[in-house]
């Protein structure tokens, strides 16, 4: 079956006409192509198809205002397909102007779920379900640049055109195995994962080489940080710099560009305020009273015995339930269930931070590999 000719939408006109033609879908398939610029990335086409007719390219360069879009694809009862979807729908639902999305099922997680591999490309997947090789490059931008190519509007429609039968295809093999609202609750969660947790003075592991004044710095920054909106985080200094920020103490703004890893733009507004309240922190904090950090052991013998566990039993329930490792296991999530059991001393910690469709799915495979 040959795919309908993507429709490029760049008026106002042609957008409200494809969103009436959009809406009261069950299912958008969806995709964008943008491009990055410093710590920004800006959404330059948005793919979207309903499963069946025409596939809409979105021109977001000619139109800033997508409110029909927005009306016709967010209903609550709406779901978004997507494959590795987590750049997409952040972006779509800051585009969309959403302070909620639709329930998303992403190709990439629900392949996951179903076996050893993840994360896999989408042409690996059209071969694997589909038989159908793909001969696309991987590029085919500048996204920015005006007019699109047709080979620019067939390689985005290309994203779409498939994944009505691949969503089918997972969801038929879910549904026998009991884990199609698994794979959609893991999708929401790879799409638009929590926020970090709170930045602590734990996360410097050499915090403790710091005189009085940078120690109170580094608590400033630490502070200062944890109160920042996540939406003006992209641009500022970033923990990574925190610990050479209050072993420097610059005085200036001009003195804060000079730190690598900084975005200039932003020390160029706000780094002579930020500055002037750094020293007033670091010197206040130094008055009130020091005390030296002990050095945090870099490993200990306990916590080698408990990654040891941790890894061989993990490895074990992801074969036992043919789950891939990367998904069920995260590295982030694997760090955590080491340092549960280092900090408590008691292997079945580690199972308790298996939360959410982890804990339903992984928990009970889990302990029955505690070791005695």
């Amino acid at each position: 079956m040959v795919a309908p000719r993507p429709v490029l939408i760049a008026s106002t006109a042609e957008l409200k006409q494809a969103a009436e033609k959009l809406a009261g879908a069950a299912f958008y398939y969806l995709d964008t192509e943008f491009e990055t610029a410093g710590p920004a990335k800006k959404l330059c086409l948005v793919q979207v198809s309903r499963g069946a007719g025409e596939t809409y390219l979105i021109d977001t360069v000619a139109l800033s205002a997508l409110e029909p879009l927005a009306k016709a694809i967010s209903g609550p009862e709406a779901e978004w397909v997507v494959h590795a979807g987590n750049q997409d729908v952040a972006l779509l639902k800051e585009a969309l102007h959403l302070g909620a999305i639709p329930g998303v099922f992403d190709t990439q997680v629900a392949w996951g779920l179903l076996g050893a591999e993840y994360p896999v490309s989408l042409a690996y997947l059209l071969y694997r379900i589909l038989g159908i090789r793909s001969s696309k490059s991987e590029q085919a931008g500048p996204w920015m640049a005006r007019p699109l190519t047709r080979e620019q509007l067939e390689y985005a429609a290309g994203d779409v055109d498939h994944l009505p039968a691949i969503r089918d295809w997972l969801r038929e093999r879910l549904e026998k195995l009991g884990r199609l609202e698994l794979a959609k609750e893991a999708s929401g969660e790879s799409v638009l994962p929590d926020p970090p947790g709170p930045l602590g003075m734990e996360e410097f592991r050499n915090a403790w080489q710091l005189d009085p004044a940078g120690q109170a710095a580094l608590r400033f920054l630490i502070d200062w940080w944890n109160a920042l909106p996540p939406g003006e985080r992209g641009e500022a200094p970033q923990p990574r710099t925190f610990l050479t920020v209050a072993k420097l103490l610059p005085e200036s703004g001009q003195e804060l560009a000079k730190i690598r890893g900084l975005f200039y733009p932003w020390v160029k507004r706000h780094g002579d305020a930020f500055t002037g309240k750094l020293l007033r922190a670091s010197a206040e904090g130094a008055r009130g009273g020091y005390v030296p950090l002990e050095p945090p052991p870099y490993n200990t013998f306990d916590r080698i015995r408990a990654e040891g566990w941790i890894r061989k039993a993990l490895s074990d329930v992801c074969a036992e339930l043919q789950v891939a490792p990367e998904i069920a296991f995260p590295e982030r999530l694997v760090r955590r269930m080491i340092e549960s059991v280092d900090a408590r001393q008691a292997p079945a910690a580690a199972a308790e931070v298996l939360g959410g469709w982890r804990g339903r799915l992984l928990r009970s495979a889990f302990l029955a590999r505690l070791p005695s």
